[in-house]
């Protein structure tokens, strides 16, 4: 019927205006600006010096990808915030980190742990710490913790180990007037404040300081995944001369760019992406972006890799192609589902309503048939037509195929009952 019909075309064109949606919906997320924000610290930390040389990168290289820097002091408060979703991105060191905090995009730097002693002291070993009071270099918060984990691997009572807050300015008077025997600080190897602490401590001692080894480095950081044994090679820490002289194993904890677990696998992977291809050029801004490099997938991980992020350093991420691909077929696929329950839906209408038309006609031929026997002369005409009228819609219906066959004979059958019967009584009358 030209109603039915009227009725699939719109849901056709319905169905090509989903379509259209969502297809322009895949490419302005794909396509449009993405902007993601990054909790970093102060000024004068690495992980915000090397947001603000990316920020810049990525508006020359890739001005559709914004990022917004939020600035916090308080790495806790960073991890809070990420926690919450307030924050898409975070730079956080991994002692603070626990595997529901955050999940790694990238390995910004490796913090070496460096436990220094003045020139001709005493202590050659982390056991001989007991009793002894460490400078603790001005720093991050948690260094403290670090420490603490040391020592508690050797089984020295923290509260043995008495502590002074230092400046930089403040380690020399600190060693001279032997207000404290060694210093602790946490700091890249090559140039950087592990650096500065080394020189401070040469200076002040009038001699080549040393570095305490740490013999169960390895024991350590199997206790404490956060931490990582590690090797200051020979002149890492200053060249003339050599500082350490020989290789030493330490601790090392890393600094990382981690975001919420419930950032999208595709903008993960493809932040990782951006990063690393657009490392050759942060590092003519800011060399130590050269540290920069893809943490461990292994899924046995203390720390956990984003899985888009992991995507991305296996070789597995998705391409744009495929991801538009899928989205097309689920579109697809409910346009069909959309289609195939209307289809349903008006062909169970459909029946409903043809069986309703073809009971009303039926009733109306057995009324007919029925009053025939007793209609007057002025009657008849006005039942002739109303008789034609019901042949016209079974006509319009087998026409249209909303009526079978078979339907259409038993209806044809009632119709010639009734007209003979309507011409017998037109003869009787005459």
């Amino acid at each position: 019927m030209p109603q039915n019909r009227r009725r699939v075309r719109l849901v056709i064109i319905a169905c090509l205006l989903v379509l259209l949606g969502l297809g322009a919906g895949v490419i302005w997320f794909y396509f449009g600006y993405l902007t993601l924000s990054i909790a970093t610290g102060t000024m004068a930390d690495f992980g915000q010096k090397f947001v603000a040389a990316f920020v810049r990168t990525l508006a020359d290289e890739h001005p559709r990808v914004r990022l917004k820097v939020v600035q916090m002091a308080d790495p806790e408060a960073r991890l809070k915030a990420l926690a919450a979703g307030e924050v898409d991105l975070a730079v956080v060191r991994s002692d603070l980190l626990t595997d529901v905090q955050g999940q790694t995009i990238a390995i910004l730097r490796r913090d070496v742990v460096g436990i220094i002693v003045p020139a001709h002291s005493p202590i050659e070993t982390v056991g001989q710490l007991a009793g002894k009071t460490i400078g603790m270099v001005q720093g991050h918060e948690s260094n403290d913790r670090i420490l603490d984990q040391i020592l508690t691997y050797y089984k020295i009572p923290a509260d043995k180990v008495p502590r002074v807050v230092l400046a930089h300015s403040e380690i020399g008077p600190a060693l001279r007037q032997k207000r404290i025997a060694a210093l602790f600080a946490v700091g890249p190897t090559g140039p950087g404040p592990l650096t500065d602490v080394m020189t401070a401590v040469a200076k002040a001692s009038k001699g080549t300081p040393e570095i305490l080894e740490i013999e169960a480095a390895e024991a350590i950081a199997k206790s404490f995944p956060a931490l990582e044994e590690a090797e200051i090679a020979p002149g890492a820490l200053g060249a003339t001369p050599p500082r350490p002289a020989e290789s030493v194993t330490t601790l090392a904890v890393t600094l990382r760019l981690v975001a919420r677990s419930s950032l999208p696998n595709y903008v993960a992977g493809e932040f990782a992406r951006l990063l690393f291809r657009t490392k050759s050029k942060l590092v003519a801004t800011l060399p130590q972006v050269g540290q920069i490099e893809a943490p461990d997938t292994d899924k046995g991980a203390a720390l956990p890799v984003h899985p888009g992020a992991a995507a991305y350093f296996d070789g597995d991420q998705t391409s744009l192609l495929d991801h538009f691909e899928t989205y097309f077929y689920l579109g697809m696929i409910v346009i069909s589902l959309i289609g195939s329950g209307y289809a349903w839906l008006r062909s169970t209408w459909r029946r409903a309503g043809l069986r309703q038309t073809q009971e009303e006609m039926q009733r109306k031929l057995l009324a007919i048939y029925q009053e025939m026997p007793t209609v007057g002369p002025d009657k008849l005409d006005a039942l002739d037509q109303e008789l034609d009228e019901i042949c016209a819609v079974a006509l319009q219906h087998i026409t249209y195929e909303t009526m079978d066959a078979e339907e259409f004979q038993v209806f044809a059958g009632m119709v010639t009952q009734v007209r003979q019967a309507l011409d017998k009584r037109r003869a009787l009358l005459h």
